[in-house]
């Protein structure tokens, strides 16, 4: 398996498809490999504690810590969120645009918790909608990236809550609300309820060590990269900086054998894994400058679960049914099999997000995990 993998990532680097990459896995609990290829900024090596962009592998972070409050009894997966969030109760949906004139209208339905943590709540991103593309941009709301409120609750939704599945911003008003209900703002809070007791010392809203910080490339190309230094939102969809060790600690505690580490009940934890919406395959990109159309398991019909996706069927890497698996922005992608067998992170910093060569190479290491 060492060496099956330490060739994927060699081959994958001498071929071209990133600058660097690190991989790492475990097997009940004990990490089976860890090692990588090529350079995170053009002369270090990237490592286990190379400090990486994690975009969207935010968001199961920012689910288990929801879910916390949830087995507190701050909050309901089916109770309307409008208390809460009365900005994401007051927002209209997009059903597209009269000439000009964008046709906006009051949604009918309450938004839940459940809704978006399972991507059913009505939210969308630009780069999968080209009329909220096109709202945003003549409205002048800012991007996810900026870190700006106002990227959420000036912006319309695109469907009406739970008569859909599209991925989108959910987890940002989800990262709102654990930050009105505890009264802290989400870093303080994810860093006392996740980071500490996981043992994640390098994951943070922002950079705790910039000399060992990947650079971004945009194909081959080295680009200027990184979020607002003070954030005036702490972006739950998409705004942690973390590393693989980190990120691979954070997924032992999904699975149900953990070591000692529990930041959610088996109860919880079986719930959440379970399908909370429609089934779905490609995503078609509507910014292919921020990502490639999105298929993470060609062939295999995928669902949403409360902490990432899940597949449906068997995947032809061996994949059990309802593991959890995701993936950030710069193509980081990471699995956790359901009774906590495998789980798997790939790591590097590239753009546009859905590479199908990186996709490739994640598929051949989780297989050669598997074998």
């Amino acid at each position: 398996m060492v060496t099956t993998i330490d060739s994927l990532l060699a081959k994958a680097v001498d071929n071209g498809v990133a600058a660097g990459f690190h991989a790492m896995a475990t097997h009940h609990g004990e990490i089976v490999y860890s090692g990588g290829a090529g350079t995170r900024d053009g002369t270090a090596p990237w490592t286990e504690d190379t400090i990486a962009w994690l975009a969207s592998m935010t968001k199961p972070i920012v689910a288990v810590a929801a879910l916390q409050l949830v087995e507190r009894g701050l909050i309901g997966l089916d109770t309307p969120t409008a208390d809460v969030l009365p900005e994401l109760a007051a927002a209209q949906v997009l059903e597209g645009y009269d000439g000009d004139v964008p046709r906006l209208r009051p949604a009918r339905t309450p938004v839940t918790l459940r809704m978006l943590l399972s991507h059913t709540a009505g939210a969308g991103y630009a780069f999968l909608s080209a009329d909220l593309a096109r709202y945003q941009r003549e409205n002048g709301i800012p991007t996810s990236l900026e870190c700006k409120q106002a990227s959420i609750v000036d912006s319309p939704l695109v469907y009406e809550p739970g008569t859909d599945t599209r991925y989108g911003t959910g987890l940002e008003w989800v990262g709102l609300a654990i930050s009105r209900l505890t009264g802290r703002d989400l870093a303080t809070h994810l860093r006392e309820a996740v980071f500490d007791p996981a043992g994640m010392t390098d994951t943070a809203f922002g950079i705790v060590d910039r000399s060992r910080l990947a650079t971004m490339q945009a194909g081959p190309v080295t680009v200027p990269f990184e979020l607002p230094a003070e954030p005036e939102f702490f972006s739950g969809g998409g705004g942690l900086y973390g590393t693989p060790r980190d990120y691979l600690k954070f997924l032992r505690t999904l699975g149900d054998t953990t070591d000692g580490v529990r930041l959610l009940s088996p109860a919880t934890l079986t719930a959440a894994r379970r399908s909370q919406s429609a089934v779905f395959g490609r995503l078609t990109s509507a910014n292919p400058a921020t990502s490639h159309d999105i298929d993470l398991l060609p062939g295999t019909p995928v669902s949403w679960s409360l902490l990432g996706m899940r597949n449906e069927e068997r995947t032809p890497q061996g994949r059990p049914i309802g593991t959890v698996a995701w993936a950030g922005g710069a193509n980081c992608y990471f699995w956790a099999d359901p009774d906590g067998a495998t789980a798997g992170v790939l790591f590097t910093q590239l753009v546009p997000f859905a590479d199908p060569e990186v996709i490739a190479l994640f598929a051949g290491i989780e297989e050669a995990v598997r074998a």
